[in-house]
């Protein structure tokens, strides 16, 4: 029961993680590799928000998602879209070069060492018994952000005027412009909602385990596996498969800690075998 209550717990944050990473691969169509920088900027911004500037931790949090946010949007306009539309398969190269060039950036502001952030409570009980176990209440206060952050997400792709434009373009560009939809701005705005969310499970990362920059492409991987396994394009898949990923990661971890990759990577080729397109991915993305 451990094993589920704390991988459903830290499951949530690879779903947050993973949310733009799924949006920005259905949108846009690119495997953006820089994606794990948002986060590791989030985190960074929070804690240096918190401790050297004594910053309120929910306007801290809330800055350090705008920030990743603010790159997201600038990284699309300025570089990530001249290169996708010459040649859309060197967004890998770009991506992966634009994640070096601001690990370094951020090694040189922030420091190299791992940080993490005490949080404090007030006066709440640090631990509440749950189904037997003793949760930290920090933990359920964090999942429960991610879940709420989820449900916005969700009404902003689906109730507003701008979420509408995303499903159009990602559906098909040409068609939406032909309707007046500017799909370089939504796209350039995809990446800011990217940003946003990922730099959102940044600020929460850091309150929970030590984060450091050169961590970026460790959280690119997990989002892309978490997506995998829930299907591309889909922010249920992403919020289920960041559950099955963080139930599964954990049990990795804690039995077999030594051999816990070779059981993450071989269960992620069981359920392409099982089911390729993933749990709930959207046949005509897959096929994108």
């Amino acid at each position: 029961m451990d094993i589920i209550i704390f991988g459903l717990l830290r499951g949530a944050i690879f779903a947050l993680s993973a949310f733009g990473f799924s949006l920005v691969l259905g949108v846009l169509g690119i495997v953006n590799l820089a994606h794990g920088i948002f986060v590791v900027l989030g985190a960074a911004v929070t804690w240096w928000l918190v401790t050297e500037l004594q910053v309120p931790l929910v306007l801290a949090c809330a800055v350090a998602a705008l920030s990743s946010g603010v790159l997201g949007a600038l990284l699309q306009r300025g570089l990530i879209a001249r290169v996708f539309a010459l040649h859309p398969f060197m967004v890998l190269v770009q991506t992966f070069g634009i994640a070096v060039v601001l690990t370094e950036v951020l090694n040189k502001i922030f420091g190299t060492s791992e940080r993490v952030l005490r949080v404090d409570l007030g006066g709440l009980p640090p631990a509440v018994q749950l189904f037997g176990s003793f949760v930290p209440t920090l933990d359920l206060i964090v999942f429960a952000i991610a879940l709420a952050s989820a449900g916005v997400l969700f009404l902003l792709l689906q109730k507003t005027d701008f979420g509408r434009a995303v499903r159009a373009c990602r559906d098909s560009r040409r068609n939406a412009e032909l309707v007046g939809i500017d799909a370089g701005r939504i796209y350039m705005l995809t990446m800011l909602v990217c940003g946003i969310w990922a730099g959102l499970a940044g600020s929460l990362l850091v309150m929970l385990t030590p984060t450091a920059a050169y961590m970026h492409f460790h959280w690119t991987i997990d989002a892309f596996l978490v997506v995998v396994i829930g299907g591309m394009g889909s922010m249920g898949g992403a919020l289920v498969g960041g559950f099955v990923f963080g139930v599964l990661n954990f049990a990795a971890y804690y039995l077999y800690p030594t051999l816990a990759p070779a059981i993450i990577f071989g269960t992620l080729i069981l359920v392409l075998i099982a089911r390729p397109q993933g749990l709930f991915s959207l046949g005509a993305l897959a096929r994108k």
